[in-house]
C-alpha cells in the first residue's frame, strides 16, 4: 500500500478534477495543502487578504465557467474570506473553498485560531464540512466540485483540520467512496424542458404584438448566447441582457436594448419571457409597470417568481431550451411583415435615446472636478472592444457601466446582489489570470482602493497588466451630505467631524508608484484617453487617478429606496432636497 499525506492527497484531487490555478494567502493550518498543490504543478497566486484570493477566484470562474479555487488559513484566516464568499454566494459564482482548521484533540481548549467554518459560513455556501477523518477528503473534494457547479451554482466549503491532515500518512487506496483519475464528463448533463410546454410558449412568442425578452445569467452558463441570437433574429423579438449574460449577444444588435429603454419597453409589452434570470432587488422584485403576460424559463424550479402573472413555466437548460425553440421555428410560419416593423422601431427607439444622451452629456464637459458621466463616456470610448471590465465604485460604476457595448458573455464583472466594495482588485487579478490576452479594466472607487487597494502588489508581484482607474472624489457615496444633510451638516450636527469625506484628493497614483506601477494623475477630461492609452500600452500593472466631483447625486437616491435610508431623518430636511433636485433637473440628464 501507498502512504500518502492527506494533503498531498488533496492536491492531487485537484489536479484530477482539472485544477490550474488557485488562490489565497499562506498559513500554518493550510501550509501542507499549499505546498503540495505547488508540487502538482498548480499555480497558486499568494495575495496579501484572504478576501482578494476570494475574488480572484470568483472572476476567474465567471469568465472560465468552472469551479474558482481559493484558500486561506483557519480563524482570521477563514473569516477574512466570508464577505468574499457572500459576494460568490449572492452572485451564483461556483468556488471551492478550502480552510484550514485548528486541532480537533485541542478543540475547546483555547486553541489556537480555532473557529467553526461549517457554523460561520453555513448561510453563504452551498454547504461547508469540517473533514475530521482523512480517508474522507477525497470524496469530499469530487462532489464539492460537482455540487459547485450544479445549478444554481455557488461556493462551497471543505475545512482540513491541521491535526487530521499532518500527523501521520495513511494509505491511499482507503479513501472512502472515492474513484482515482480523471473519469467525469467535463459538463453535467443538459435538461430539455417540456417539449408541450416549449412548442405553446414559442407560439405565444410568435402571437405576441409587442413581446420582449430579458434574459440573465442563465444564458451565461449554458453558453446559450448563439442559440439566442438566432431566435431573436428569426422572430424579431428585442431583448435586453442582464448581468452576466451582457454580450452573449453583441450589445449593438439591432435588437439589443439597455437599461434607458428597458421601462418603456416594458410598460408597453404584451408578453415579456424570462429567460435564465433571476428576479430580484434590481428588478425591484418583478413589481414592474405592466399589464404584460409571463413566460418564464429557468434552469432551477426555484428561480420562477410566483408572484407574476405567468402564463407558462418552463425548467430546463436554457440553451437545450432555446434549440427546442429553433427546430419548432422550422415548423411554423413567422410573419415577415411583424419582424420588419419590430428592427425599425427598436431602431428609431434607440436612436432618440442616443441623441437625448449625446445632448446630456455634452452640459456636463464644463464640470469640474471631473462628473462621472464624463468619465464614462471618455472609458467606454477608449476601450479596446475585448477588454473585460470590472465595476468596483459606488458612483463611477452607474455612469459608465449603461454607456459599454459588452460584446461577450462575462465581459462585465461586478459585486452583484452582494453590493459590497474592494473586490475590484481580487477580480482583476484573476480576470487576467483567466483570459491572459485580453485587456483587463477595473473601475475603482476611493472606498474600495482604501479596502483592497494592498493586492495592487499582487497583480506587480505576478506581472499582470490590470489597469486600475481610481474615481477619487474623496467621499464615500457621492451626493449623499448635499442630498440630505447640506453642506453645513446641519442635520448631523458639528460631532460629524467631515461626515463621509477623506482626505481631499489623495495622490493615489504617487501612493502605487513605488510598487513598479505604471501610473497616472488626471484632473481634465481631455486627459482621460491619452492616461488611458499609455496605462494599457506600458505593459504593467496601472494605477489611474481621475480627480472626480463629489457632488453627483448617485441614482440610488432617487429611487424609493432613499426614503427607506433616511427615514429617521426630519421630513423637511430630505423631501425638500430631493424635490428641488428633481424639479431642477438635477437628474434628468441621465435617465
Amino acid at each position: 500500500m501507498v502512504k500518502r499525506w492527506a494533503g498531498e492527497i488533496a492536491a492531487r484531487i485537484l489536479k484530477e478534477e482539472g485544477v490550474e490555478v488557485m488562490f489565497g494567502m499562506v498559513g500554518g493550518h493550510i501550509q501542507s495543502f499549499q505546498d503540495f498543490a505547488y508540487r502538482e504543478g498548480i499555480d497558486v497566486f499568494q495575495v496579501h487578504h484572504e478576501q482578494a484570493g476570494v475574488y480572484a477566484a470568483d472572476a476567474y470562474a465567471r469568465i472560465t465557467k468552472k469551479p474558482g479555487v481559493c484558500f486561506g488559513t483557519a480563524g482570521p484566516g477563514m473569516l477574512n474570506m466570508v464577505s468574499a464568499i457572500h459576494m460568490a454566494y449572492m452572485a451564483r459564482t461556483p468556488l471551492v473553498c478550502f480552510f484550514g482548521g485548528h486541532k480537533i484533540m485541542e478543540q475547546h481548549r483555547g486553541t489556537l485560531q480555532e473557529a467553526s467554518a461549517e457554523e460561520v459560513c453555513r448561510s453563504i455556501t452551498k454547504w461547508t464540512v469540517r473533514v475530521t477523518n482523512p480517508n474522507q477528503i477525497g470524496f469530499y473534494i469530487r462532489k464539492a466540485f460537482r455540487d459547485a457547479m450544479a445549478y444554481p451554482p455557488g461556493p462551497v466549503g471543505i475545512e482540513l483540520p491541521l491535526d487530521t491532515f499532518n500527523w501521520e500518512p495513511i494509505n491511499d487506496e482507503e479513501q472512502i467512496a472515492y474513484l482515482p483519475g480523471k473519469w467525469r464528463e467535463e459538463r453535467s448533463p443538459r435538461t430539455a424542458g417540456d417539449p408541450e410546454l416549449v412548442q405553446k410558449a414559442m407560439v405565444q412568442i410568435l402571437e405576441a404584438e409587442r413581446p420582449l425578452i430579458i434574459a440573465g445569467e442563465g444564458v451565461h452558463w449554458s453558453d446559450a448566447g448563439e442559440s439566442l441570437e438566432s431566435f431573436v433574429e428569426k422572430t424579431g423579438v428585442p431583448f435586453n441582457l442582464r448581468r452576466l449574460a451582457r454580450g452573449a449577444i453583441r450589445e449593438d444588435h439591432s435588437l439589443a436594448i439597455d437599461g434607458s429603454a428597458r421601462k418603456k419597453l416594458i410598460k408597453d409589452a404584451d408578453l415579456i419571457v424570462l429567460m435564465g434570470l433571476q428576479v430580484g432587488y434590481f428588478e425591484n422584485f418583478g413589481n414592474w409597470d405592466t399589464k404584460a403576460k409571463f413566460i418564464q424559463i429557468n434552469e432551477h424550479y426555484g428561480d420562477i417568481l410566483p408572484t407574476l402573472p405567468t402564463d407558462i413555466e418552463i425548467v430546463g437548460n436554457i440553451k437545450t431550451i432555446l434549440e427546442q425553440m429553433l427546430n419548432g421555428l422550422e415548423k411554423e410560419k413567422i410573419p415577415r411583415d411583424k419582424v420588419e416593423a419590430s428592427y425599425n422601431h427598436i431602431a428609431n427607439l434607440k436612436e432618440d435615446l442616443l441623441a437625448k444622451k449625446k445632448n446630456n452629456l455634452a452640459e456636463l464637459y464644463e464640470t469640474r472636478p471631473i462628473h462621472p458621466g464624463v468619465l464614462g463616456k471618455e472609458v467606454s470610448e477608449f476601450l479596446p472592444e475585448d477588454t473585460t471590465i470590472v465595476l468596483d465604485s459606488f458612483t463611477a460604476s452607474a455612469f459608465l457601466t449603461d454607456q459599454i457595448v459588452a460584446t461577450r458573455s462575462g465581459q462585465i464583472l461586478d459585486s452583484g446582489l452582494s453590493g459590497g466594495i474592494g473586490h475590484g482588485i481580487g477580480m482583476g487579478i484573476g480576470v487576467n489570470v483567466a483570459r491572459p490576452d485580453s485587456p483587463v479594466f477595473v473601475m475603482m472607487g476611493d472606498g474600495g482602493i482604501g479596502i483592497g487597494g494592498g493586492d495592487i502588489e499582487t497583480a506587480v508581484r505576478y506581472g499582470l497588466p490590470v489597469v486600475y482607474m481610481i474615481y477619487n472624489d474623496s467621499t464615500l457615496c457621492a451626493g449623499i451630505e448635499d442630498y440630505c444633510y447640506g453642506k453645513d451638516f446641519r442635520v448631523l450636527g458639528p460631532n460629524a467631524k467631515g461626515g463621509f469625506n477623506f482626505t481631499q484628493d489623495i495622490r493615489y497614483d504617487q501612493m502605487f508608484a513605488p510598487l513598479g506601477c505604471h501610473v497616472e494623475h488626471v484632473t481634465e477630461p481631455e486627459q482621460i484617453k491619452p492616461a488611458l492609452k499609455r496605462a494599457f500600452e506600458s505593459g504593467k500593472t496601472a494605477v489611474i487617478n481621475v480627480i472626480g466631483t463629489k457632488h453627483v447625486f448617485h441614482p440610488l437616491y432617487h429611487t424609493i429606496h432613499a426614503k427607506e435610508m433616511f427615514w429617521h431623518l426630519p421630513a423637511d430636511e430630505v423631501e425638500e432636497p430631493v424635490r428641488k433636485r428633481h424639479h431642477e433637473g438635477y437628474y434628468k440628464q441621465f435617465h
